[in-house]
């Protein structure tokens, strides 16, 4: 097939042209800049700049493709989440490129969107399992940018054509946050939310990458993908073997953990997400763990 895949040059994206090249697709990778070439054709792709918040400019870059794939975000690193502004780029995306993404795919003539989500806008549920069924916690205003990118995308699924959306767990491997991470666990700096008991579904970018070929298959409807879930205080204890440090990753005193805010509360939440449904429909299985050795660098 012919796919285009926005946000191609971000770490998510990279693994989603490079799986999808290596399925043998042709894929297209939308760059905002110039200087974003050379990175999507270093996966494999060829690549079109295009503004992602034009839908007339979007609708001549996917012109001719019967996919697009939309993994844009810009997720602040650690504890900049909380300084004024820090989301503003983030929430534009979600608010205003997905949006123009669902309109122009449709306009284009493309069949299916594939439209990346997260299982942080789940509840804190617990020990208990979370599947695609439980109500999401998106009341607060900071979520109305998924929720205004997640009905843009079930709008497109009319007309005979499908929308798959993937709600991916928290990502780990090269990107920025699980690098700093890393460096503060090194460091013996807190760089954890939540507490030990509590539960976090990861996904690493290159299972990520692999999703995006495995929903090729999926009909219309919202999937979890993720690896199975640990807790907290596992996942403290991996990061200091991947970063060779003594001590568990350290977690946030509880008075700070109290004034994060809405946007870092979520990593708080205890999420113990099934990935059940999407492994069943597409048989994609997650091959990378955070007790795989050398995970940060593959």
């Amino acid at each position: 097939m012919r796919i285009a895949v926005t946000g191609a040059t971000g770490v998510l994206g990279q693994e989603a042209v490079e799986a999808l090249v290596a399925a043998g697709h042709e894929v297209t990778g939308i760059t905002r800049r110039d200087s974003g070439v050379p990175i999507v054709e270093g996966r494999g792709g060829a690549a079109i700049v295009a503004d992602v918040f034009d839908a007339r400019d979007l609708a001549r870059a996917f012109r001719g493709h019967d996919v697009v794939i939309n993994t844009l975000a810009h997720v602040p690193v650690g504890m900049a989440g909380l300084r004024p502004l820090a989301w503003r780029e983030d929430d534009r995306l979600h608010q205003e490129a997905s949006v123009a993404i669902a309109k122009a795919a449709a306009d284009a003539g493309a069949r299916k969107l594939i439209q990346e989500s997260t299982v942080f806008l789940y509840p804190d549920n617990g020990s208990d399992w979370i599947g695609e069924d439980l109500p999401l916690s998106v009341r607060n205003q900071a979520f109305r940018p998924r929720v205004r990118e997640m009905r843009a995308a079930v709008d497109f699924a009319t007309a005979g054509r499908s929308a798959v959306i993937l709600r991916l767990g928290q990502l780990f491997g090269r990107d920025p946050q699980t690098t700093h991470a890393l460096r503060a666990t090194r460091e013996g700096d807190p760089i954890l939310l939540g507490k030990p008991e509590n539960y976090i579904t990861l996904l690493h970018h290159s299972d990520a990458g692999r999703a995006f070929v495995a929903a090729l298959r999926a009909d219309s409807g919202f999937y979890n993908v993720g690896g199975e879930p640990i807790t907290r205080g596992r996942w403290a204890k991996d990061l200091a073997t991947e970063a060779g440090a003594e001590q568990p990753a350290k977690f946030y005193p509880e008075i700070t953990q109290a004034i994060v805010g809405t946007r870092l509360e979520v990593q708080r939440r205890s999420l113990r997400v099934s990935s059940v449904r999407f492994m069943s429909e597409t048989g994609w299985r997650p091959t990378v763990g955070p007790s795989t050795p050398g995970w940060s660098r593959r």
